[in-house]
């Protein structure tokens, strides 16, 4: 699953790319790509909604002033309680 501001076919095509090779290896999952501008709250949003067990993801950060300024969905998910993570950068 991935968020972004104006998702265009090579997003589709990477989400659903990373979907078919985790279904080769016997995971069960799918692909989603949801156009929002608050990244963080929509994916806080849809893994609760969907009831996910684990969130698989990169970590990519920026400078620290603009993380500081902006914050960053890596930050998000660092700072979130509620689900269980795996990064890696």
């Amino acid at each position: 699953m991935t968020v972004d501001r104006d998702p265009d076919d090579g997003i589709h095509a990477g989400v659903a790319d990373v979907a078919a090779f985790l279904e080769r290896h016997g995971v069960k999952a799918r692909a989603e790509v949801i156009a929002a501008k608050d990244e963080s709250g929509t994916l806080a949003e849809f893994v609760t909604s969907s009831r996910a067990d684990l969130i698989v993801s990169g970590a990519y950060g920026h400078s620290r002033l603009r993380e500081w300024a902006f914050g960053g969905v890596t930050r998000s998910l660092l700072d979130e309680a509620r689900f269980s993570r795996f990064m890696s950068s």
